[in-house]
């Protein structure tokens, strides 16, 4: 192993200096200290890139004259012209630190700090800013490198199987091409991609270059130049610098409450265009993640200000176990097409500017901004300009808001991206790998060979051993057979369907089935024209479950075919079983076995019933479905057959009968034929299409349903006569950055209730357990679980 460490450390320093033609050196503060990460913009290429984590640069260019920029925060840009020749230039680069100009900047209200009114106009702005760019390209280059920083002991046997320690570093490269396309449309094909396990590669730049400042939200977390951004935050003007000629604001952001997915920092603003300039903001995402984002922005040809380099710094703790992570990442080859339905320049005017200019230079309309040449600046106040681009954004009739289509994105790998090697990369590689970066490169690839070696065996050791395993009796297991696969015989945990309870004792389910799979394709017209989603594949299930109930001795079971089709099912079901009075169900098995055992408190009630039982299901769209069922039933009233506990508590066992504010009629033998339907709408549903797939957003748009019950007198001699309509809307509300109100409402009536067993009656799901499973938006926490079912009216 040493020899092939040593060997791979001599390739890739040798092919460090393989190419001949370019720029390198090192970047320097005015007191001579590196400038990791900084950044290199050839104004002729559209190109941007950074330094590594030792300040060294290193730029592949062709012969000719090229015009340089070097950055980074807090220092002054510094421009450079060099003339590249037959090979490298060496150019080692000094840049000041910004002297900050705070009398470069008045305001009109003098207890009003001049953040405000510039974070107003640029708010307002915003929208624009997105509008403005009608397509662009370029070539993302993203390099990520982390670790695990701690793991707790019980995890530590666990993660190493996984190859997964404290000293292991996970290393991320790739090299991807990427388009936009307004609105919403994006584009990826990676190109190249190292990875230290193949398996480890999975970030996609997209995520990075995707998200937008401009945007009200981006990553889940509020843009301080989001429309509502003065609710959450406040802002303090730090001082002015000339840049370029452009004059650039730096304003800190604060949270007005500290909270996930806020941002605290600061951000740098290019006057009168109120463009982005640069970046530097961290927040707390979920899991309580922090990530620090850092962009440098650009002016593209004179035609917009555009991200081309950005840093990501990200830790956090999962399950005791902590993480770190970086990434960098550079956008080169900027191709930019602007909107030609908007001005190139608008104006931003304050209410006291606006009152100050005639009416006719003030664009008043989204038709004045249309017709407004594109050479041409048009002055807009700023309160309606993000109204006017509300109002554009509305008249904008393209085919994807037609389909009522948010985003499109298509993401691919090209065939050869895992197969580049050194030289390969030294091209194409803009930011150059540090010294501790090529040992380490070269160390991991030492081990993959090694590993690669050990996993052939391993493999050929998997496929001598036997599909079955003895364990597999009470784990599961799944076993394909056939000429084709598409026949599985499956065993199911019988393990996790064993639960204890009052009536049965310890009880299990033990469930076999024999599957068989249809072939299933849908063309590229289905995944665009209709849900994609919707389409599952066909399949038959035979199951046959069988119960066996420890304290009454007794054996149940039931048998279940079913056939999923395209955009539903429809399964028969039949046999002798036990069931919950509520088959919602009233209390989950786990819950009820804790609660039983350890405080010796028997929440689940049940009875068993010979039942045959139809039911189907079909999905018309994502808006509309529909479901139903008819079940004959035979119903016996259990009692309890064993009072064990592992504690006893003096509570004393409850019957095996639910308390009602009614007495509960009895119901032994009684036989019931009963049928249900119901309609659900989702209104407002939109899509993303991702790979010519469309997919549905389905958490913005409110749910109602309309479900009807029939009890059926007469029939194979039922017993029960009853009508029950049941209406049913949910829906949630933002509220803030991210406050959420959910609401639910369930409001039903029996329109006869001539005759009907106590399970019947309409249930509301309760709670008496201090743990539950149940969605708290549509449960009650306290109450109790059966003594409000009714057969009369409710809310």
């Amino acid at each position: 192993m040493k020899h092939i460490y040593l060997l791979i450390i001599i390739f890739l320093l040798f092919s460090q200096s393989l190419f001949s033609n370019g720029i390198r050196g090192v970047i320097y503060d005015n007191e001579g200290q590196p400038l990791p990460y900084a950044t290199i913009y050839v104004e002729e290429l559209g190109t941007g890139t950074a330094a590594n984590q030792e300040a060294y640069y290193e730029l592949t260019l062709k012969p000719g004259k090229y015009t340089l920029q070097y950055k980074f925060v807090g220092f002054e840009t510094v421009i450079k012209k060099v003339e590249i020749g037959q090979s490298f230039l060496q150019q080692d680069v000094y840049l000041e630190k910004q002297t900050l100009l705070l009398n470069e900047v008045t305001t009109t209200a003098k207890a009003t700090d001049p953040a405000n009114w510039m974070m107003r106009k640029a708010i307002a702005k915003s929208s624009y800013h997105r509008q403005l760019i009608d397509a662009y390209s370029g070539k993302v280059y993203v390099k990520g490198k982390g670790r695990v920083t701690s793991i707790p002991f019980y995890l530590r046997s666990v993660l190493k199987n996984e190859g997964i320690d404290t000293s292991t570093m996970i290393i991320t490269e790739s090299v991807s091409k990427v388009k936009y396309k307004r609105p919403n449309q994006f584009s990826e094909e990676v190109i190249s991609v190292y990875a230290s396990k193949e398996n480890d590669f999975n970030a996609s730049p997209m995520r990075f270059i995707s998200g937008s400042f401009y945007q009200d939200e981006i990553a889940a977390s509020i843009s301080p130049l989001s429309s509502k951004a003065f609710q959450y935050y406040e802002f303090k003007h730090l001082g002015a610098f000339m840049d370029g000629g452009f004059l650039v604001n730096k304003i800190k952001v604060t949270p007005k409450v500290k909270a996930p997915n806020v941002f605290e920092g600061t951000i740098q603003l290019v006057e009168e265009d109120w463009a982005l300039y640069s970046v530097d903001v961290s927040t707390q995402i979920e899991l309580g993640i922090e990530v620090r984002i850092r962009q440098i922005y650009q002016n593209i040809n004179q035609l917009a200000w555009m991200p081309i380099s950005y840093q990501f710094d990200i830790e956090g703790k999962l399950m005791g176990v902590s993480f770190e992570f970086k990434y960098l990442a550079s956008v080169a080859d900027y191709t930019i097409t602007l909107n030609p339905a908007l001005p190139n320049k608008i104006e931003v005017l304050s209410k006291e500017e606006a009152k100050e200019t005639s009416n006719k230079e003030v664009a008043q309309s989204v038709n004045e901004l249309k017709e407004s040449s594109n050479s041409k600046s048009v002055k807009v106040e700023a309160e309606e300009l993000a109204d006017l681009m509300k109002d554009y954004q509305k008249n904008q009739n393209d085919s994807l808001s037609k389909l009522d289509v948010v985003g499109v994105y298509n993401y691919k790998i090209d065939s050869g991206a895992y197969n580049q090697d050194s030289l390969f990369w030294q091209q194409v590689r803009p930011i150059p790998l540090s010294k501790s970066e090529i040992r380490g490169y070269a160390k991991i690839d030492s081990i993959n060979i090694i590993n690669d070696e050990e996993n052939k065996k391993d493999s050929l050791k998997e496929a001598s051993r036997s599909t079955f395993e003895f364990s597999d009796i009470l784990l599961g297991g799944r076993y394909p057979f056939g000429e084709k696969k598409d026949w599985s015989f499956i065993i199911y945990n019988a393990l996790l369907s064993t639960q204890f309870n009052t009536v049965e004792g310890l009880n299990v389910d033990y469930s076999i089935g024999l599957r068989k799979n249809f072939k299933f394709k849908v063309d590229s017209a289905d995944m665009m024209q209709s849900d994609y989603m919707l389409n599952k594949p066909p399949f038959i299930l035979i199951k046959p479950t069988m119960r066996y109930a420890v304290a009454r001795k007794t054996f149940t079971g039931k048998l279940l075919g079913k056939y999923q089709f395209k955009k539903g099912n429809i399964s028969l079901q039949g046999g002798r079983y036990v069931n919950q009075f509520n088959d919602l169900p009233a209390i989950t098995p786990l819950i009820n076995t804790s609660f039983t055992l350890m405080w010796e408190q028997n929440f689940m009630k049940l009875y068993e019933k010979d039942f045959v039982e139809l039911k189907f299901e079909n999905n018309f769209s994502h808006k509309w479905r529909i479901s139903g069922s008819v079940e004959f039933e035979k119903r016996y009233r259990l009692l309890n057959n064993t009072d064990y506990t592992f504690i006893d508590w003096e509570r004393g066992l409850t019957p095996n009968l639910p308390i009602n504010v009614e007495p509960i009629e009895e119901f032994d033998g009684q036989e019931a034929l009963t049928a249900d339907f119901k309609v659900t709408y989702i209104p407002n549903i939109k899509y993303v299409i991702n790979n010519g797939r469309k997919f549905p957003i389905t958490d913005k748009s409110p749910i109602l349903s309309l479900a009807y019950f029939k009890g059926i007198k007469g029939l194979a001699n039922s017993d029960v006569d009853f009508d029950r309509i049941e209406f049913e809307f949910k829906d949630d509300y933002e509220i803030g950055a991210k406050g959420t109100t959910y609401f639910s409402m369930r409001a039903g009536a029996f329109l006869n209730n001539n005759s009907l067993g106590f399970m019947d009656f309409a249930h509301f799901p309760g709670n008496r357990a201090f743990i539950t499973q149940l969605d708290p938006v549509q449960s009650f926490r306290l109450l109790n679980y059966y003594l409000y079912s009714t057969d009369d009216y409710y809310l």
